[in-house]
C-alpha cells in the first residue's frame, strides 16, 4: 500500500502538489500528510527536490487561503451583522498576525484562518507573507517526517501533530479569552 501511495505522489509531480495544496488551502479539509510525507520520503531518495516541494506546496496553500480570504470578505457583508465584523476587526488588529501565523501550524485549523482574516480585511501585505511562511514551516515539518522516518513516518506524525495542536489551541484560546473579556 505504501509503495502505491509513494508512486502516486511521484507521478503527480510539482503541478499535482500545487493543485492538491490549493484545495488544502481552502475550506475543504484534505490532509497535507497524505502527499507531503511520501514526498519527503521521495526527496530522501533523491527522486524529487525537497526545496522545490516546499516552495510549490506553500504557494498552493497560500493560493487556497487567498481564495478563502476573498470569498469570505465578499460574502461576509451579506450574512454577518456589522457589529460582529467590527469585533472581528478589533481582534485582528491585535492578534491577527499571530493568529494567521499559528493557525497553519495546527492540524485542522490552517485552512480556516483565512476566513476571519478575509472578513476582518486583514492587510494583504501582512496576510500573504505570514500565511506563506507559516504554511512553508508546516510543509517542511511534514516533509521532514517522510525524509527522516520513511515508511514509519505516519506513526511519528500522529504524536507530533497532537502535541502541536494542544500547544496552539491553548495559546489561541488564551488570546481569544483575553480579547473578548476586554471587549
Amino acid at each position: 500500500m505504501l509503495n502505491f501511495i509513494v508512486d502516486m505522489v511521484f507521478d503527480v509531480g510539482y503541478v499535482g502538489f500545487f493543485a492538491y495544496m490549493i484545495v488544502v488551502g481552502t475550506f475543504i479539509p484534505l490532509p497535507t500528510q497524505l502527499i507531503l510525507i511520501p514526498a519527503g520520503y521521495l526527496a530522501s531518495q533523491g527522486r524529487i527536490d525537497f526545496a522545490m516541494v516546499v516552495l510549490v506546496t506553500a504557494m498552493g496553500t497560500t493560493t487556497g487561503a487567498l481564495i478563502n480570504y476573498h470569498l469570505a470578505g465578499y460574502l461576509s457583508h451579506h450574512w454577518i451583522a456589522p457589529h460582529r465584523i467590527e469585533k472581528l476587526k478589533k481582534f485582528f488588529q491585535r492578534y491577527g498576525k499571530l493568529s494567521v501565523f499559528l493557525a497553519p501550524l495546527t492540524f485542522g485549523l490552517g485552512q480556516y484562518i483565512s476566513i476571519p482574516a478575509g472578513i476582518a480585511k486583514m492587510e494583504l501585505k501582512w496576510f500573504i507573507p505570514i500565511i506563506f511562511f507559516s504554511n512553508a514551516l508546516w510543509n517542511v515539518g511534514m516533509l521532514m517526517l517522510g525524509y527522516m522516518f520513511g515508511a514509519n513516518a505516519s506513526e511519528e506524525a500522529t504524536y507530533l501533530v497532537i502535541g502541536g495542536v494542544v500547544v496552539v489551541v491553548v495559546v489561541i484560546s488564551i488570546l481569544v479569552y483575553r480579547a473578548y473579556n476586554r471587549a
